[in-house]
């Protein structure tokens, strides 16, 4: 009963934006001065977390690089991702150790939603070169943009799927 009854309010909440969250725009220019950090969440944020089933999810270290779409950066058609969509902000390559298409022990799939800490939510449709282990690369429109972003040690984790989703 109190599942059915939070469940629309939830939804509301979070659609709203109402929750703290830094979007992965955010990455290039810095947080606002008013967001919360993760650490930070407070502990009716934590029943959120517990009822959406993000707590308790497995969390990756990896080192988050930035891409872009140049054939020296990726192949001879920079714009396709290797799961065979077209390059798009919010996309995330990871290392092959983390593919079940190329390990079968990986925790991720094409099409499975990811979280980068203190980023924001990205979709996996892309795999690195072969030599990179434990690593995720966020694509990014022009070379500058991803050379800003350089290279930075986060937490990377499943992003479960919506418990409000009818």
């Amino acid at each position: 009963m109190m599942k059915a009854t939070l469940t629309p309010i939830l939804a509301l909440v979070l659609s709203l934006g109402l929750r703290p969250a830094d979007s992965w725009r955010s990455a290039l220019h810095g947080p606002p001065p008013e967001a919360a950090p993760v650490h930070a969440r407070s502990a009716d944020w934590r029943a959120v977390d517990e009822y959406m089933g993000l707590d308790g999810a497995p969390v990756y270290n990896v080192t988050v690089t930035g891409y872009s779409s140049t054939r020296d950066q990726c192949d001879s058609t920079p714009t396709i991702t290797a799961a065979n969509t077209t390059v798009r902000h919010g996309i995330i390559a990871l290392s092959r150790d983390m593919l079940r298409r190329y390990n079968p022990d990986a925790p991720f799939d094409w099409g499975d939603r990811v979280h980068v800490e203190g980023v924001g939510e990205f979709v996996v449709e892309d795999a690195m070169n072969a030599r990179y282990r434990s690593r995720a690369d966020i694509w990014f429109p022009d070379r500058e943009s991803a050379r800003a972003w350089g290279v930075q040690e986060l937490k990377l984790s499943p992003v479960p799927d919506n418990p409000l989703s009818l």
